[in-house]
């Protein structure tokens, strides 16, 4: 159910108090992730409630999978339709046209300090933003008391470029109805970043219990629907911060990855320097699934080389497949994310690290439903983990490379798999020198 599929992307986030005085570093030429990183570096021990939280979403999203199904293009089974919006929230019905965005958040008791940061000279291009009716945008605007929930990071201000990010990240062009946002699975919002490519990075979209909208999994709309003269605003209960890359977001949640981590420090995998991506990440449970025979050998020293080759049929570069986007390097990628955003059901082929052997994806869309299925079988169960060097989606089986050169792995891959079968399937991808024999 969609909202099962939650709880992956962000948190609460890293600033001062903007109402107090704020000395800023620089603005560098473009935004470097490196300075994103260094926060999630510094908060871990801050933030370990909210890892909690998200291992559980994945457990649970893990669990309720396990009987999810998709009926067809024309919807899900009767028992899983979305409920409609209630009367009051289709329609927006807030605000004031006469004025802008900034306007309505400078005015507002419930936003002072995030519109005090506005006015500060070093961020004066947000705020012409916000005030231009050139276009609509939509703002996800944090309450005041957003900002109490950040973690201290002593008394060294933020980086300018870091703030900077932070701001961009919370607007989304074009406007954005609750309603919108109900149907929706990612969003792309004003920050780019080198490690996409300079591409939009995206907003993850979920839906909850009571009609409950939440951005970036933690961040939930209080008040929404606000209109303004050059666009809309929702209101969030906790600060939105631009996510960490794959390889972090796998450290944070060794619960959930630790299997996987475990192989990437014994094989040395290195991936090689890309612009966006897309990681297939198998849960401890889905290791499991392989047996303990399999996992003996694959984690044994004869065994490295056949983990190193199962690993990489994990990696995608240069191809972030979202469940409503596609950035594609490879292509015409106005192209691809037109076939995304648009069709209820589209097909693509991905080339992972391993030898180029590609990885087929199925995703089917209705509503605010999205099933991603991988080599005819193999489910997403935790869709969408955005990472600022591409998206993680989470999977419950570990993928293993179908028999020949088209066909689909087998329904039962990945569960008790014999020893020798899971090395006739990746013979072709070792060296077998360096191997060994088992």
């Amino acid at each position: 159910m969609k909202h099962l599929t939650v709880l992956f992307a962000a948190t609460a986030a890293a600033l001062v108090a903007p109402d107090q005085a704020i000395k800023l570093d620089e603005q560098q030429p473009a935004v470097s992730p490196d300075l994103v990183q260094t926060w999630w570096d510094s908060t871990v021990s801050r933030s370990a409630k909210i890892f909690t939280k998200i291992e559980k979403g994945i457990e649970k999203a893990t669990s309720e999978f396990d009987g999810y199904s998709f009926d067809g293009f024309d919807g899900f089974n009767s028992d899983s339709n979305l409920p409609p919006l209630p009367l009051h929230e289709r329609k927006p019905h807030r605000g004031d046209k006469t004025k802008t965005i900034y306007e309505l958040i400078k005015s507002n008791k419930y936003t002072t300090k995030f519109a005090s940061l506005l006015d500060n000279e070093d961020f004066s291009d947000i705020k012409d933003l916000l005030d231009s009716s050139s276009h609509n945008k939509t703002l996800f605007v944090p309450t005041d008391k957003a900002f109490e929930r950040i973690p201290h990071h002593g008394d060294k201000p933020p980086p300018k470029e870091f703030v900077l990010a932070l701001l961009k990240y919370h607007i989304a062009p074009g406007l954005h109805t609750k309603v919108d946002l109900y149907h929706k699975h990612t969003l792309p919002s004003n920050l780019s970043l080198d490690t996409l490519g300079s591409r939009p990075q995206r907003l993850r979209i979920s839906t909850g219990l009571l009609f409950s909208i939440r951005v970036n999994v933690i961040s939930k709309i209080v008040y929404g629907n606000i209109l303004a003269k050059n666009g809309i605003i929702h209101a969030i209960d906790h600060i939105l911060i631009p996510p960490p890359s794959q390889e972090k977001i796998i450290s944070l949640l060794p619960n959930t990855f630790s299997t996987f981590s475990l192989g990437l420090e014994k094989t040395e995998l290195s991936v090689p320097d890309h612009k966006g991506g897309t990681l297939f990440a198998p849960t401890n449970s889905a290791w499991r699934r392989l047996g303990p025979r399999a996992n003996a050998f694959l984690f044994s020293h004869h065994g490295l080389k056949y983990l190193e080759a199962l690993l990489k049929y994990h990696f995608v570069v240069d191809q972030t497949l979202y469940s409503d986007a596609f950035y594609n390097s490879h292509k015409d990628e106005k192209a691809a994310v037109e076939d995304a955003e648009g069709g209820k059901y589209w097909h693509v082929d991905l080339e992972t690290l391993l030898d180029d052997k590609a990885i087929a994806v199925d995703v089917k869309r209705w509503k605010g439903w999205v099933s991603i299925v991988l080599n005819g079988f193999t489910k997403v169960i935790f869709p969408d983990g955005i990472a600022s060097d591409g998206v993680v989606q989470v999977v419950g089986k570990v993928l293993i490379p179908p028999h020949g050169h088209h066909g689909h792995a087998g329904e039962d891959d990945g569960k008790d798999i014999e020893v020798e079968e899971l090395k006739a399937r990746l013979e072709r991808y070792v060296d077998r020198d360096e191997a060994g024999d088992l």
